[in-house]
């Protein structure tokens, strides 16, 4: 009887790893996945004739920038947000296209990216995007990152514009469905441990870094505003509490909305609830939610490095702060923005001209302006988080610049 040369198994894996990089269905035969495997990379979307010269020089500069911070403790990771797509504008496809050729380029040059990261709002969104376009946006959006992102573990999570709820008078009193977003985002978050598979918040452990990556959905059921459910709430809280017993361990946030803002006018509703919980999450206290009681005494030991969002469309950087009724406590967590791709913004948020929710100025005072046909048609981020030095680089690819920030001491 012949020797059996393979376990049935490991075919079926083979398989579904082919079918994950190309995006296919097929069935394939153990005869065809040679070929099929070869055909991986030179079927990639992006020729290299089609990638403009000034996308593959600043491409290679911010390649440069980040092998020369990385160590072998690093985390590096890939981060964009707010591509506000419109299909019928030149300068935001292009400069859409554009990031997804430059993330492209940094997979293939840079050694160790752990992760990659959209932050939300996709679609423009608008008073009059009807539901056909905004589904268009998910599908060049998610194109576009299925280039940029390929073969990289990744989480994305919904903005504020994705449920098209701006929209209801164009679409008849209706919008997207939590069900019908979380195929165009959640479920690109696989690999992870879902907290829902509805709204598509997760974690996702990289134990050779002891590291915990939350990807948090500040935009449930598809609103317009900031809104975070008591089910969400409890979920994090428990999930921060068991890696917060982990000794040598740290925590990457990810969201839309930073963590201690509010649109929504049910406060108890909204973002900064979770900014309420890594508050208690740092002193070693507790929170109740819906009867239930989570202590981080003795729970606390993983170091938060930051929490890093989207929606402001800048780079502005500054500690999170715990709001209440009687007034804002700020404490050792910073938040992060991620800059904006999409063309028709400048990465400012409002007009910096006082408090943008809670008391809380999110702008900056200087704006970083696109320009079609160069580099800074778009923005995003490659972010590498060193934990020996303390420090966190951000290296801005387009319109913006480079960031070093000093993780707060505290919360270890």
């Amino acid at each position: 009887m012949a020797k059996k040369l393979y376990e049935e198994a490991d075919v079926q894996a083979v398989a579904a790893a082919i079918r994950l990089r190309n995006g296919s269905s097929a069935a394939y035969k153990l005869s065809q996945m040679a070929s099929a495997i070869e055909s991986l990379k030179t079927g990639d979307k992006y020729a290299q004739t089609d990638v403009p010269e000034y996308v593959r020089a600043e491409a290679l500069e911010v390649a440069k920038k980040v092998s020369a911070v990385q160590t072998t403790g690093s985390i590096t990771f890939i981060a964009a947000s707010d591509a506000h797509h419109h299909s019928d504008d030149e300068y935001i496809v292009n400069g859409n296209l554009h990031a997804g050729m430059a993330m492209k380029a940094l997979s293939y040059i840079l050694p160790g990216i752990d992760f990659c990261c959209f932050l939300g709002d996709y679609s423009i969104g608008s008073e009059t995007t009807t539901l056909a376009q905004g589904r268009q946006h998910f599908a060049e959006i998610n194109a576009i990152l299925k280039e940029g992102f390929g073969g990289i573990p990744q989480f994305r999570t919904p903005g504020d514009r994705d449920g098209l709820r701006r929209a209801l008078e164009t679409n008849d009193n209706t919008w997207l469905q939590p069900k019908e977003i979380y195929t165009y985002v959640g479920r690109y978050n696989e690999g992870a441990t879902y907290g829902s598979t509805t709204e598509g918040y997760c974690y996702r452990d990289f134990d050779e870094k002891k590291l915990r990556v939350f990807c948090l959905s500040t935009a449930e059921i598809g609103m317009n505003w900031d809104n975070v459910s008591l089910t969400q709430r409890l979920w994090f809280a428990r999930a921060l509490k068991a890696v917060g017993a982990k000794a040598g361990w740290g925590v990457v946030i990810l969201s839309h909305y930073p963590l201690d803002f509010t649109e929504n006018q049910d406060k108890n509703s909204s973002a900064k609830t979770l900014g309420n919980i890594l508050k208690q999450y740092i002193d070693g206290g507790s929170v109740t939610l819906s009867g239930m009681t989570v202590s981080f005494k003795d729970s606390n030991s993983a170091k938060i490095y930051a929490a890093f969002h989207g929606h402001t469309h800048n780079f502005a950087v500054a500690k999170l702060s715990d709001v209440q009724d009687s007034g804002n406590t700020e404490f050792n967590v910073l938040r992060v923005a991620t800059p904006n791709m999409c063309y028709f913004y400048n990465n400012e948020f409002g007009e910096n001209e006082g408090a943008d929710s809670n008391g809380i100025e999110y702008g900056e005072a200087t704006t970083y302006a696109k320009t079609h046909d160069t580099a800074d048609d778009t923005s995003f981020v490659v972010n590498v988080i060193n934990p020996s030095e303390g420090k966190i680089h951000s290296f801005c690819y387009g319109a913006g610049y480079d960031r070093e920030i000093t993780i707060p001491s505290s919360g270890e």
